[in-house]
């Protein structure tokens, strides 16, 4: 008897221990479960960040790709407005030239 109540002792330990096991792996695993569930939220978060700044970084690069076409545009436009009015300039001048020789043959 003596021997029966110490086995059931031990038994009675041995659950009491692995009750208490079982226990703090659940609050273990339930924290680590925790800790993922906020890892992915985090990491969600930053990838959202992530695309809108490509996204914006996009918008500026395409902002300044148009300033600088427009820019070179209004150059090109002006060079070629100097360009005409010196030539006009030039054709006057040749043009009155060649009047001012036929009045002068004439």
């Amino acid at each position: 008897m003596e021997i029966l109540s110490f086995i059931l002792g031990i038994a009675l330990v041995v659950v009491i221990a692995l009750a208490i096991v079982a226990i703090y792996t659940f609050v273990k695993v339930g924290k680590l479960a925790n800790a993922v569930r906020d890892f992915d939220i985090r990491e969600s978060s930053i990838y959202q960040n992530m695309q809108s700044e490509v996204g914006a970084l996009h918008r500026r690069v395409d902002e300044l790709d148009n300033n600088i076409n427009r820019r070179v545009d209004d150059f090109e436009r002006d060079i070629y407005s100097q360009l005409d009015s010196r030539l006009d300039k030039l054709e006057n001048k040749l043009t009155g030239n060649v009047a001012t020789k036929q009045i002068l043959k004439g």
